[in-house]
């Protein structure tokens, strides 16, 4: 008894001590995560070489070729096409701005001269020049840190091979932390990790695909609806469908504003095709591809992605439902001993 309290104060000690680790080292953790979640995500398909006889570093090897050999296909199609897109921007955007602040300028001062009420166009026109400014800066931040973040996304350039590390050790890094469990408790823990295990794999695989679709669908979309770009909108779009129930919204943002480069029209023809695209996904996508993945109410995911967003930006918009997902089945389980300890 007395060995096992221990073990759970050297169990309670290492988290202590890794998590203030990570904390005080964070700015480089993110290449190891990264590799972390690459491994994760290519076991199976490493494990399902080995069941076939082939040897797990020949595995990984295959998987890694694969892999990279599907990447680097991808990149020498749609790189000139996304170099091309950019480069047609960077010459519109600043004739789309001038436009745009024409306009404005010309609203608001419509907006003096249209008979309300002194104090509701004052009001109005101040929201206006608010915004105008809100967005200039927000383009000007983002140009402004657009270098350093390109030279921190730099490190990232490790993930992969420290992937082929975790899985090179994949099966002694989950021995090791199936010994930190006392024996009799081994069985239940390793049974709650199965379950995790599957609520997390079902969720990022049918995430994964439905967005992928959601993109290709909005860029074809566009593309048909005469709208330049169209790489980069299936891009933006799909990326953003990773986030449940806000990210179309997000992604349409964007997306709006390089149609809006073209004509106030295509701004419609854009926003129609988004519509009908996010009706498919929530109507037929989603539910044969996804189902129920997560098992989560609405009104709670909802509340997990905003207070995600509150606490950690963007990754916690991306990492808010599969987290709460986590939880749910931790918290079933602690609830399931409470009540029942011989479960």
């Amino acid at each position: 008894m007395r060995r096992e309290k221990w073990r759970w104060v050297f169990l309670a000690g290492i988290i202590l001590g890794g998590g203030a680790l990570l904390l005080a080292v964070r700015a480089v953790v993110g290449p190891f995560l990264l590799g972390f979640a690459l491994a994760y995500l290519l076991n199976p398909l490493v494990e399902g070489l080995e069941r076939r006889g082939v040897g797990r570093r020949w595995a990984i090897a295959v998987v890694f070729v694969a892999i990279v050999g599907g990447l680097i296909l991808a990149v020498v199609l749609s790189l000139p096409v996304l170099y091309t897109e950019l480069a047609k921007i960077a010459a519109v955007l600043p004739r789309t701005m001038q436009s745009l602040d024409r306009y404005i300028l010309n609203f608001r001062g419509n907006l003096r001269t249209s008979g309300l009420p002194e104090r509701i166009a004052l009001t109005v026109d101040q929201h206006l020049a608010q915004g105008e400014g809100f967005l200039l800066a927000k383009l000007s931040w983002t140009l402004r840190v657009l270098p350093d973040m390109l030279a921190s996304l730099s490190l990232y350039i490790l993930a992969p091979i420290l992937a082929i590390y975790f899985l090179a050790d994949w099966r002694r890094l989950g021995d090791g932390l199936a010994w930190l469990v006392p024996q009799r408790r081994r069985a239940e823990w390793l049974r709650l990790w199965r379950d995790i295990n599957h609520v997390i794999r079902r969720f990022i695989r049918g995430n994964l695909v439905v967005a992928g679709i959601v993109g290709v669908l909005i860029g074809l979309g566009s593309k048909l609806a005469g709208m330049d770009y169209a790489l980069l909108i299936g891009l933006i779009s799909g990326i953003s469908d990773l986030i449940p129930y806000f990210g179309p919204f997000i992604g349409a943002v964007p997306v709006l504003l390089l149609a809006l480069t073209k004509s106030p029209l295509m701004v419609g023809k854009v926003a129609l095709v988004i519509i009908v695209v996010q009706q498919l996904e929530g109507n037929f996508i989603s539910p044969k591809l996804m189902g129920d993945s997560v098992r989560l109410h609405p009104l709670w995911i909802v509340f997990v992605l905003l207070a995600g967003g509150e606490l950690a930006g963007f990754w916690g918009l991306l990492l808010a439902v599969p987290l709460a997902a986590v939880l749910k089945v931790i918290l079933r389980y602690l609830y399931l001993r409470l009540v029942s300890p011989s479960v």
